[in-house]
């Protein structure tokens, strides 16, 4: 048996749960267990020639104003090391995390790019904010922590003020902000690195929240303080409501290659290319007897002969249980029904009609296949939720193959 060392073991025990990299511009050899031709369990394949296209797009759309890319949720479900070290590659000019180890973990795996932690953060967590060069969102007193911990590392802790104007999450509200800021900007401690606010995406009343944001940077450049970049458009905003363009943009799942809304998906203002794709293989091939049943509580019973195919797929790899029975599925370019129910880590098609499919054909449950496509807008409609809630809720523990450029 080969003895491995840290270094090698590390590499193999955490393949799976990283990810491995295969194209044209790969530097690396992945794992063979991790190639697409070589998994027997349901997989990702996410797309970076699609994600670059996405960011052009955006940037255009956006007239070429520097970009924040939110990576929150392991990057929607992308992956959050290997999204943040290629938007590095793609020279992002922000990144935003969703919590503190998000940060801690991208800083971890050498990412330099300016990074943003949108969440809460704890005392403990404060020196390990400044000494990272993270910059924080803040809009409580708790920014005195942040204070504290650049004055013992001699060094300043950078911070975007988080202004609630009329989302009513957190954030200081719009009506309270300018002494915050005032008390913020006190520290010589503290660089205010940006400001900025989320939309409720109703369309009436974001522009009331727009001309709130911008009475409040305003009135902090009367004071005389600098509230650095401004920026309030996520997807939906950079969209469809160019004036809260400002300074930067915030996208979130248009980089994936989703549009925010279904009216945004019908609208297609700009061209978006989906990133991620759930591939499974076929796990058993048979023919149901008229009478014969699949699933619990005999959820399906053939009334004829009925050739079916299972996939190793279910609801634990996030696949949702409520699409069984109106969800398709795509085999040898084609797509075939979804029957009986989803299960933890099962689900069965109707294949009748279909010649010679047999146990490890490539099945896509959304992506591409041929000249045929299942999106995950599709997919979303099927379950009845959002696509947000489809990407996110695919399980972090796929494994995942990175197309590159």
């Amino acid at each position: 048996m080969k003895n491995f060392d840290r270094r090698e073991f590390l590499k193999l025990a955490g393949a799976a749960s990283l990810g491995a990299t295969v194209g044209a511009s790969a530097s690396l050899q992945p794992f063979p267990a991790l190639h697409a031709n070589h998994l027997a369990d349901p997989w990702l394949e996410i797309d970076h020639k699609n994600m670059a296209w996405n960011l052009a797009q955006i940037r255009q759309r956006a007239g070429n104003r520097p970009v924040m890319a939110v990576i929150k949720a392991n990057a929607y479900g992308h992956g959050l090391v290997e999204t943040g070290k290629f938007f590095e590659k793609q020279k992002i000019d922000f990144l935003a995390a969703g919590k503190f180890h998000e940060a801690l973990q991208l800083r971890e795996s050498g990412v330099k790019t300016p990074l943003l932690n949108l969440g809460a953060f704890s005392r403990h967590e404060a020196e390990e904010i400044v000494r990272r060069n993270i910059s924080q969102s803040v809009y409580t007193d708790d920014f005195a922590l942040l204070v504290e911990a650049a004055r013992k590392l001699k060094r300043s802790a950078k911070v975007h003020l988080k202004i609630d104007t009329g989302l009513g999450r957190v954030g200081v509200p719009h009506d309270r902000a300018l002494p915050f800021i005032e008390k913020v900007a006190a520290n010589a401690e503290i660089q205010i690195e940006g400001i900025f606010t989320p939309f409720t995406e109703d369309d009436e009343f974001d522009r009331v929240q727009l001309e709130r944001f911008l009475e409040i940077c305003e009135a902090a450049k009367q004071r005389g303080i600098s509230v650095g970049l401004r920026h309030a458009a996520s997807s939906a905003g950079i969209l469809s409501f160019p004036p809260s363009h400002l300074d930067m943009v915030r996208p979130g799942i248009a980089i994936y290659g989703q549009y925010p809304s279904v009216r945004e998906y019908q609208a297609r203002q700009i061209d978006l290319r989906p990133v991620l794709s759930l591939k499974a293989r076929v796990m058993y091939v048979k023919t149901l007897r008229a009478g014969e049943s699949v699933s619990y509580h005999r959820a399906f019973v053939a009334q004829q002969e009925t050739p079916v195919a299972t996939l190793p797929v279910g609801y634990s790899d996030g696949y949702p249980s409520q699409a069984a029975g109106k969800a398709e599925i795509l085999l040898q370019g084609r797509r075939w029904p979804t029957i009986a129910l989803v299960t933890s880590n099962h689900t069965t098609i109707n294949v009748t009609g279909a010649e010679g499919i047999k146990i490890g054909d490539e099945a896509v449950i959304f992506g591409k296949q041929g000249g045929n496509e299942i999106s995950a807008e599709d997919v979303a409609a099927w379950a009845g939720t959002s696509v947000y809630k489809i990407l996110i809720g695919m399980n972090p523990l796929l494994p995942r193959v990175y197309l590159e450029t």
